[in-house]
């Protein structure tokens, strides 16, 4: 089967608005660096009509992934464009000169149910509460939130919703309430971890249309229980098959995401399998934080193991959601080659002082930084007074080290835009997360 490689000209910024919990509004998922606007300072309408996003979109028509389209460039970079994230936007017919977003991505609470090992409070309720020990976050959006959507929701054909578990958002309810009213026939996309499923829920699937990518990462109950903590693997399978008996009475989709860490990368077949049965299509994804999730941390002999395993994986495409498989492994094959040539044999940072790793990952971020033409960045003391802030939260001095020498290994455009955008509380809590080792770290 030959991989129809597609066009990258992406079309976020051109009819697409993601609301991120904090009140960020930004062009999509994949670009977390550039901010368009923020809710309440800004309404929907200013941060629509805005320059920035003019600018983001200008930029990308003329191939320059600087602002903030870090994730996508890495994979057309390594030729693997069928896992950037551009294509998810491409394709939709409806996206020609729009003059009104058709395309609305909420992430707008961080309730749930769940305190998954790869997860932290700025996502989960739970860990904050439970692991972080902190302050609940509050969320922006209000009613005045919802009444602005009046204007929008008729133009929409995608819109989608996200946690946090959505099915625990009031406001989601009341944005589909107004859905039903103002589009009823819109394809409503629900990212959800699969456990919750009454009677309240059921009426709104009733009366609306809704598309499920449900997050699993294993089939296998230890692993599967250990990584999403407070599931119960037979409750998320059985809701999984309820879900997608309705997704057949109602002509829409379900679909299967998994994060791929060394705690399930042995299981990947096995998970690969069950879709394949079922004729559920999957999708993968890879934690960058805490470190013990991140596949890098495997040796080059181990993860070499594992794709050569993957690569002797025979799956036969029958129907269309087999097909996606097919391709979707073939993609994780890549990926994790392409990871596998980045491991550095030599990572540990014991030999160097606290002030010489220091130094080392405030020169990482700045460099990066003054490579991009984006004058909404701040200046470079801003960025080094909030690396020098991080190492408050860590007095352990083994675990700083551990936390610093992980830093380093993300990618210097994915510290950038942590530091722009978070506050130094959430900041914080993402350099504790890089200093955990092992999952005996998370109690």
């Amino acid at each position: 089967m030959i991989l129809k490689k597609p066009k990258y000209i992406c079309k976020a910024a051109e009819y697409s608005l993601l609301f991120q919990p904090s009140g960020e509004v930004l062009a999509c998922h994949y670009n977390r660096g550039y901010i368009l606007g923020i809710y309440p300072e800004n309404s929907i309408k200013e941060i629509w009509n805005s320059k920035k996003r003019k600018n983001l979109l200008s930029s990308i028509n003329k191939g320059n992934f600087k602002l903030g389209c870090y994730f996508c460039k890495e994979k057309i970079d390594n030729g693997n464009t069928w896992a950037a994230g551009f294509d998810k936007y491409t394709y939709i017919d409806d996206c020609k000169k729009a003059k009104m977003p058709i395309s609305m991505e909420f992430q707008l609470d961080n309730l749930c149910n769940l305190e998954c090992i790869m997860c932290s409070g700025e996502y989960s309720s739970g860990i904050r509460q439970n692991r972080e020990k902190g302050n609940a976050y509050e969320s922006p959006y209000d009613d005045n939130f919802v009444n602005q959507l009046t204007d929008y929701i008729p133009h929409l054909k995608y819109c989608a919703f996200t946690g946090g578990e959505p099915f625990l958002f009031e406001i989601y309810y009341k944005i589909w309430d107004k859905i039903k009213i103002l589009n009823p026939d819109l394809q409503l996309y629900i990212s959800s971890n699969g456990t919750i499923l009454n009677d309240r829920i059921k009426s709104y699937l009733n009366d609306l249309n809704f598309n499920f990518s449900i997050s699993i990462d294993s089939v296998e109950k230890e692993t599967y229980e250990k990584i999403r903590r407070n599931a119960k693997l037979e409750e998320t399978l059985a809701n999984i098959e309820w879900y997608q008996n309705y997704c057949k009475l109602k002509n829409t989709e379900i679909n299967i995401k998994s994060l791929v860490t060394p705690q399930n990368i042995l299981e990947i077949d096995s998970l690969l399998k069950y879709c394949h049965d079922k004729n559920l299509p999957i999708n993968f994804k890879f934690a960058q934080l805490p470190w013990f999730a991140r596949i890098d941390t495997l040796s080059k002999e181990d993860l070499n193991k594992e794709i050569q395993k993957l690569k002797n994986i025979k799956l036969f495409a029958h129907t269309e959601a087999q097909n996606n498989n097919f391709i979707k492994l073939k993609q994780l094959i890549l990926d994790l080659e392409f990871i596998e040539k980045k491991i550095k044999l030599n990572k540990d940072a014991k030999s160097k002082s606290l002030n010489e790793i220091k130094a080392e990952l405030i020169h990482y971020v700045i460099n990066f930084k003054n490579t991009i033409s984006d004058k909404t960045l701040k200046e470079d003391d801003f960025y080094i007074k909030q690396i020098t802030k991080l190492f408050t939260y860590i007095n352990d001095e083994q675990k700083l080290r551990t936390a610093i020498a992980n830093f380093l290994k993300l990618p210097a455009e994915t510290i950038l835009w942590e530091l722009n955008r978070l506050d130094i509380e959430k900041l914080g809590q993402r350099f504790i997360q890089a200093s955990l080792t092992d999952l005996n770290d998370l109690r």
